[in-house]
């Protein structure tokens, strides 16, 4: 599954500045599929195909691959976990769904995102979202 994600990032001669672009950007992409490998297993049981990088790329901007990663916002709530859940989106996320685990827990979260990619939209990951866009 990796192989079919990976781009084919060929260097064309000569080179001008918009193929340079297009090479970097291709490369960058790579560089962060191959990083969250770890995970494509477990992403292909939640999200569609033609949706896995975005996803690959959603967590590795959020949290760098990190499920037990934390950050604190200047409201002192908390984003935690691989896919970043902010408290109060985890805690209407829990009561609707009846979830049970925590948000460092890679299944239970990866499934809770789907559902939210799925029904709500990407606009959760909006903070950052120059970075995963594509």
């Amino acid at each position: 599954m990796i192989a079919e994600l990976l781009l084919s990032c060929a260097l064309l001669s000569p080179l001008t500045p918009s193929q340079l672009d297009i090479y970097k950007d291709c490369k960058d992409r790579n560089e962060i599929i191959l990083f969250m490998s770890d995970y494509v297993d477990l992403f292909q049981d939640y999200f569609k195909a033609e949706d896995l990088e975005l996803a690959l790329r959603i967590t590795f901007c959020e949290s760098t691959g990190n499920p037990k990663a934390i950050n604190i916002n200047k409201d002192n709530s908390k984003d935690v976990g691989l896919w970043q859940f902010n408290d109060r989106t985890w805690n209407w996320l829990k009561a609707k769904l009846n979830i049970k685990s925590k948000r460092t827990d890679i299944k239970t979260s990866t499934a809770v995102a789907s559902w939210l990619f799925y029904n709500d939209g990407v606009h959760h990951w909006n903070a950052s979202k120059d970075c995963w866009k594509t």
